[in-house]
């Protein structure tokens, strides 16, 4: 072994690893990584088996959760199931079988793998550009960094997880506040929402032009505008799609307002290339944290009617919104791909 290696194997004994742990995760080249899961693991993983019977499930129901979790399917007799996520999976499913039925859960699981997927993505990345990149260039050993690692996860992670509780706490009380009803068959939760999409005219021909890093802050700063400017209106960023994204608000007004805002800001940014915004308003069908249906489709499609730097919206946005607040342009009926008849379509503008 080589003097780094050596000081990684000396690390992860301390953190408790095995001989066989310590051999394999040095001659993978991962010693670092495997660093901060024993730091983050409160005791031995477990197999698949084990941790079914130790759920009272069956290993293919277990690996159903699993997967909707969005962890990949451990090798037979391999033991890479946390611990920590057993111990709790009795109160998720007797909870589930009590309120919320096998699809109920395995939706929710699906919606907290990847929300949580993204977190943790975000929070491994960040360290990477912000700590772990400036400290190896700085001169600083693997080792070193590592050693830092794993105490910056021990004092921190507690804290963080009181955070992230904290947030999804906040957002129950928000949703649980809004207005809603049942579909025709009780399925479902419908919500009467102002939908909005932007797209980046021109991204493709641009990120041809731009190094990584500068692509990165560009779709930082987009992502960041439509969700200060979404949030600062009552609503919220749904999501990115690829060049563009997807918001919702609570109204029609507070919707025209993130939208114009939405676009000035946009425009006024010179790193971003200019956008193009496309809304409607209605009942929409409110699905693992995502809307569906004929609304969220018109809006997507009233994207490509705009000009870059315009809003173009439906009837219902303008028979919606505070008509003393904001003017609606009428233009020339517009067929949209999906929809049978030509539909009526407005350019916003402020009042």
């Amino acid at each position: 072994m080589s003097s780094d290696e050596l000081r990684l194997a000396q690390l992860l004994r301390r953190l408790g690893a095995t001989e066989e742990e310590t051999t394999a995760a040095i001659a993978s080249s991962m010693g670092g990584p495997f660093a901060i899961s024993l730091v983050l693991r409160s005791a031995a993983p477990l197999t698949v088996a084990a941790a079914a019977e130790s759920t009272g499930s069956t290993a293919e129901g277990f690996l159903r959760f699993w997967r909707a979790l969005g962890l990949a399917t451990p090798e037979e007799g391999t033991a890479a199931v946390p611990a920590d996520l057993v111990d709790a999976l009795p109160v998720v499913s007797d909870t589930t079988d009590q309120w919320l039925g096998e699809d109920g859960a395995l939706g929710l699981a699906r919606v907290v793998g990847s929300a949580t997927a993204r977190i943790a993505e975000a929070l491994v990345d960040a360290f990477r550009v912000g700590f772990e990149m400036p400290q190896l260039t700085a001169g600083a050993s693997y080792p070193d960094v590592v050693e830092q690692y794993v105490e910056i996860t021990r004092l921190a992670m507690p804290a963080f997880d009181e955070f992230l509780l904290a947030v999804v706490k906040a957002h129950v009380v928000r949703v649980a506040s809004g207005a809603w009803s049942p579909d025709v068959v009780n399925m479902s939760a419908r919500r009467d929402l102002f939908i909005g999409f932007v797209d980046l005219s021109g991204y493709t021909a641009l990120a041809g032009t731009l190094s990584p890093a500068d692509l990165a802050t560009l779709l930082v700063r987009f992502e960041d505008t439509v969700a200060d400017v979404a949030t600062t209106n009552g609503g919220r960023l749904v999501k990115l799609i690829g060049d563009g994204a997807m918001f919702v608000c609570e109204s029609a007004s507070a919707g025209c307002r993130a939208a114009l805002d939405l676009s000035d800001r946009l425009g006024a940014d010179q790193s971003l290339p200019p956008a193009r915004i496309g809304a409607d308003h209605g009942s929409v069908l409110s699905l693992s944290g995502d809307y569906y249906g004929d609304v969220v489709n018109r809006a997507a499609r009233l994207v490509a009617v705009a000009r870059p730097g315009t809003v173009v919206v439906s009837d219902a946005v303008a028979a919606g919104a505070n008509r003393n607040l904001y003017g609606f342009e009428q233009l020339p009926a517009q067929a949209l791909k999906g929809f049978p008849v030509p539909a009526v379509t407005y350019r916003l503008l402020p009042a």
